[in-house]
């Protein structure tokens, strides 16, 4: 699996200017909430800082709402690719 830190490490993004990018996403980035997998990895970063918090208070909350943050992202970025993909290409735009 291919881990996208930037959106510059999207392959339809990485050509373009910073404005261009970011603009590119968040048109496609808005409708990825169409999708179950996105709401469900929401809630499953949720649930992983209830649980640091629950084990680890304070620092475990932190630490395990920034892994549930991570693996947000890179669902999210999945489904805008499976999905979106025609909003993020430059010959559709």
């Amino acid at each position: 699996m291919k881990i996208y830190w930037t959106y510059k490490s999207i392959p339809e993004l990485k050509d373009l200017s910073r404005r261009e990018r970011g603009r590119r996403w968040r048109s496609a980035y808005k409708s990825a909430f169409r999708h179950w997998q996105t709401w469900g990895s929401l809630v499953l970063g949720g649930v992983l800082a209830g649980v640091g918090a629950y084990v680890g208070g304070i620092v475990g909350a932190v630490i395990s709402g920034g892994v549930g943050g991570f693996i947000y992202s890179q669902i999210v970025t999945l489904v805008v690719l499976k999905h979106y993909r025609h909003r993020l290409n430059v010959e559709a735009n």
